[in-house]
């Protein structure tokens, strides 16, 4: 009733397939379970700082994260897996708070070909330290007229939160809604993590600028609402088309309209010329604390040339932890910082990724910053494992 199955050896070609087969399955359980006792090393060691004690009046540390787009890339997926991979383990193992900004600015080209925008990391280190130099010219007594600025410009950049809501749902959202999206300030200095020699100079430069640079604010315009585009647009059209008697009674009607517009507070008027505040005139040159800055390396691998290093790096990963997962954790212990040695030292920080290939035909940014700004500039010093509780 049933065929007999035939007992034989497996050929030589099949035999040498499953040994094949057999072989990488277990080089590679062998390598994940060797990187995963790597990684909970640097993780037993981080957590030693999630034991300490701080006081009740003291602040937390708190890191900001910056990730960008890696040269070579259109998006920040492969950063975020490497963030996700070896250093976001350790950073909650030693309980670090951290905020997290992905910068992924692109551009489309007249041909259509989309292109990624550097710059943004720098922009906004830049505009973080300036607020904090600018809070601190308002706080003293004799700049009201500062005070009054902010009160103004806050105002207007809680309606602009409220028009754009409107915008995207149709309707008015209440207040309570806009302040439920908003995350406390942290009322400290956030140390800068950079992930990327990309990002590393973005964050120096900026860091340079906001130190240095100029403290002047425009105000924010007034975003326009879809209804009053609308209204707008539907006054031009009956304007044009309107050619009854009393055409001239509906243009003084419009222009007093428009005359009552001009009239109205700051917040009123959509698209209103700019305005600028003057804080430098105010500004006496005190230095504000600086962030001190730390450089995670990304040895982002791309193209068809890195395919070899990749296979490898799938069965040996073991050298990525000890690396990635090590300078994660000279971060998580705050007694790692020093001070810079200078210009120099900044310049020569992740300079070997512009070597790999996703760098070719690009033109790198160099470090540019002020020597004053050099000299009073603490690094986490990520090149060195110096944390301490090391076997």
């Amino acid at each position: 009733m049933f065929a007999r199955i035939k007992k034989r050896l497996p050929g030589p070609k099949a035999s040498a397939f499953w040994l094949s087969a057999a072989g990488l399955v277990s080089v590679y359980k062998y390598n994940k379970s060797q990187s995963d006792q790597r990684l909970q090393y640097y993780c037993q060691r981080a957590a030693h700082a999630a034991n300490e004690t701080i006081g009740s009046l003291d602040t937390p540390r708190k890191v900001h994260v910056y990730i960008a787009v890696p040269m070579g890339e259109l998006g920040t997926r492969k950063a975020r897996q490497h963030w996700e991979r070896y250093i976001l383990p350790v950073f909650a193992a030693g309980a670090l708070d951290y905020e997290l900004t992905l910068v992924n600015d692109t551009a489309t080209e007249s041909n259509g070909v989309e292109r990624v925008v550097r710059g943004g990391v720098h922009r906004m280190v830049a505009e973080e330290i300036r607020e904090r130099r600018r809070r601190r010219l308002e706080a003293e007594e004799e700049n009201g007229e500062l005070r009054l600025w902010r009160a103004a410009i806050d105002e207007r950049k809680r309606e602009n939160e409220a028009r754009a809501l409107k915008n995207r749902l149709g309707v008015e959202p209440g207040m309570s809604v806009l302040e439920l999206w908003k995350a406390q300030e942290y009322p400290g200095v956030m140390d800068v993590v950079a992930i990327g020699r990309e990002t590393w100079v973005e964050a120096v430069n900026g860091i340079s600028e906001g130190a240095s640079g100029s403290l002047n604010l425009q105000v924010p315009e007034l975003v326009a609402l879809d209804a009053e585009k609308n209204t707008e647009l539907n006054t031009e059209q009956n304007a044009e088309q309107n050619t009854e008697p009393n055409a001239e009674l509906n243009t003084e009607l419009n222009t007093e309209q428009g005359a009552a517009r001009e009239a109205g507070s700051l917040a009123d008027n959509a698209g209103e010329p700019a305005h600028v505040v003057n804080y430098d005139r105010f500004d006496d040159g005190a230095a504000v604390a600086l962030p001190a800055v730390a450089y995670i390396a990304h040895a982002n691998l791309t193209g068809w040339g890195a395919v070899p290093l990749r296979i490898r790096n799938f069965f040996h990963d073991q050298q990525n932890v000890d690396e990635y997962a090590c300078q994660a954790l000279q971060v998580v212990y705050e007694s790692t910082r020093r001070a810079a040695r200078g210009a120099g030292e900044l310049e020569a920080m992740g300079r070997a990724e512009e070597q790999m290939k996703g760098w070719e035909g690009q033109e790198p940014l160099e470090v540019v910053v002020d020597p004053q700004v050099a000299a009073r500039l603490q690094i986490y010093d990520t090149q060195n494992d110096t944390a301490p509780f090391k076997d």
